[in-house]
């Protein structure tokens, strides 16, 4: 598609009448460079995929609607559209002082709607943002929460023996039978080609720990999990290399260092990945049990089971995916006092951008309650 078939026609004209003349004709060409954008590249900017017409004119009425916002609260007009504008509609999201035509509320489903075309935005104009608040459509809760350092133990205790099952020695034939019928669903294969040597394979397999300890370390987002691949690892130097343009929201390029259990772990699983067929032909480090790329809703998906199995009480905060990077960002600041230090662990371009990663944690509210 073209660029020259998005014009003005995007906005009609009572939508711009707080601009003059001259800022309408810079407005309307920015927001066909956006839509060029969207129709291109804005669904999957690495691949080059871009939304359908519908989809973009949507999503620049969305962006249209959060402008006009801006302008209003800020009390001034203007073709610009920065950070401090995406992180003043985030907030407003937040807190529903940003509200729909007829003053209702938005719902979580489309919160996320206009949080991703801001996400959209800042990628059309190559500037790394990442917002404050998240939303999903079932999920009230929307900023994630930190885990407390003795949860993300449990939670890597409960990768170990997640999805385990008895000896085989050790099971009555009912028993045996339905264990089969477990296994043959994790290994997808039919139930009658489960052998006993199945059993050592599905409890000595490290495809999951070695997902949950790599990302403890450094709060692999889910769309760089979906990316991975086998031969960025270099065991030599126990590192994994992000090569450029392939990190969500970062084009540089980097290596990503491994603490020797988490090196261990991952080597542990690529040569047990390598016996498998599911992998045949495929370069991702993990599959999920289906043969297709983990996404947010499996890690999250995932990661309520383990949440589960470590008997971890939620207590009202969002824990998702995301909060290993809140863990990570929420425990360098606490031991470096360096924002440097935490937008250099988690990759962040900016000391604003890294701020979004730090929480008050128990003990400290603690210390402070003491102190007062």
């Amino acid at each position: 598609m073209s660029g020259s078939e998005w014009d003005g026609s995007l906005i009609s004209e009572d939508q711009l009448t707080q601009l003059n003349a001259r800022q309408q004709d810079i407005y309307t060409e920015k927001l066909s460079r956006f839509a060029q954008y969207l129709s291109t590249k804005g669904k999957a900017p690495i691949k080059d995929i871009g939304y359908a017409e519908k989809v973009v004119k949507v999503r620049i009425s969305r962006f249209h609607r959060m402008v006009k916002w801006s302008w209003d609260n800020n009390g001034t007009v203007t073709t610009e559209f920065s950070p401090e504008d995406g992180d003043a509609v985030n907030a407003a999201l937040q807190t529903d002082s940003f509200r729909k035509m007829d003053g209702g509320r938005f719902a979580e489903g489309s919160k996320r709607k206009l949080n991703d075309v801001l996400r959209n935005w800042f990628e059309f104009k190559n500037i790394d943002w990442d917002p404050k608040y998240t939303f999903s459509d079932d999920n009230p809760e929307n900023q994630p929460d930190p885990f407390l350092k003795k949860e993300l133990k449990r939670i890597w205790e409960a990768s170990l023996d997640y999805k385990t099952v008895p000896s085989y020695n050790n099971l009555t034939p009912d028993e045996r039978d339905r264990t089969k019928a477990h296994i043959a669903q994790e290994l997808g294969k039919p139930k009658d080609e489960v052998r006993p040597d199945d059993w050592d394979r599905l409890n000595k397999c490290w495809k999951i720990p070695s997902l949950i300890r790599t990302t403890r370390g450094h709060g692999w987002r889910p769309d760089l999990i979906k990316r991975m691949k086998v031969d960025w690892y270099d065991p030599e130097t126990q590192t994994i290399y992000i090569p450029e343009g392939e990190a969500p929201k970062n084009d540089a390029s980097w290596n990503a260092t491994l603490s020797d259990e988490a090196a261990s772990t991952l080597e542990k699983w690529l040569k047990q990945r390598d016996l498998r067929d599911k992998y045949d032909g495929r370069d991702e480090i993990w599959l999920n049990r289906e043969g297709n790329p983990y996404e947010s809703g499996t890690l999250n998906d995932l990661l309520d089971n383990l949440i589960n199995e470590a008997g971890i009480s939620s207590r009202g905060r969002n824990l998702v995916w995301y909060s290993f990077r809140h863990s990570i960002g929420t425990y360098v600041f606490k031991e470096y006092q360096e924002l440097e230090m935490v937008a250099e662990q988690l990759r962040q371009k900016s000391r604003t951008s890294a701020t979004n990663y730090i929480h008050p944690i128990p003990e400290l509210k603690k210390e402070a309650a003491e102190i007062m």
